[in-house]
């Protein structure tokens, strides 16, 4: 029988972190606010030498929040290619303002890894004077959660009939496709942008 301790505490390897950062993965980074709040902001990053880089505006509230505090999280969650493994993994880190041309190079090196071909020069022109900087992650400390054994206990539980796919009334990823403005109620928050 699976335990809550099987289940909570499957760890990816070191390897299978590396492999789904190298594949230039969304993740989603929070940073701190004056009043120790945290500001989570998605962004799109590629991973090299150990570290993480992701473009952005100096107005942003993610970087004038590292230019004050250089204290940095991120999520990132997909599988690594090498074992096929579906994780989450989180980083604590110190975060590093990058500006001038070390900063467009960084940023043109991520949208390289990102952007269709035929594209990434009209993107080079339309974003170079939007974002200006750029942010290197250096981590100190990885979390990690397998979900094979949880949804391991889950489909012996439904057994044949039914796979963990079909058990949620709104599949996860169709939520994040929306768009804010489609949400009941739905405020975004603009003054911190």
């Amino acid at each position: 029988m699976t335990t809550a301790k099987d289940v909570y505490r499957s760890k990816a390897t070191p390897e299978e972190i590396e492999d789904l950062l190298e594949q230039a993965p969304k993740m989603t980074v929070a940073t701190l606010n004056d009043d120790g709040t945290i500001h989570l902001a998605n962004v799109i990053s590629y991973f090299e030498d150990g570290k993480v880089f992701f473009e952005t505006s100096s107005v942003t509230k993610k970087a004038r929040n590292l230019t004050e505090r250089s204290t940095v999280s991120f999520l990132v969650e997909g599988a690594a290619r090498s074992t096929g493994r579906r994780f989450m993994a989180s980083c604590e880190g110190t975060g590093r303002i990058i500006t001038g041309e070390a900063a467009q190079a960084v940023n043109r090196r991520l949208r390289k890894r990102h952007i269709v071909e035929e594209a990434v020069d009209m993107v080079h022109q339309a974003w170079d004077a939007l974002d200006d900087v750029a942010v290197e992650i250096t981590p100190n400390r990885w979390r990690s959660w397998v979900g094979d054994k949880l949804m391991e206990a889950t489909q012996a539980a439904l057994g044949p009939e039914m796979s963990t796919d079909e058990i949620w009334k709104q599949g996860p990823s169709d939520d994040c496709a929306r768009v804010p403005g489609d949400r009941e109620g739905y405020e975004p928050d603009t003054a911190g942008r």
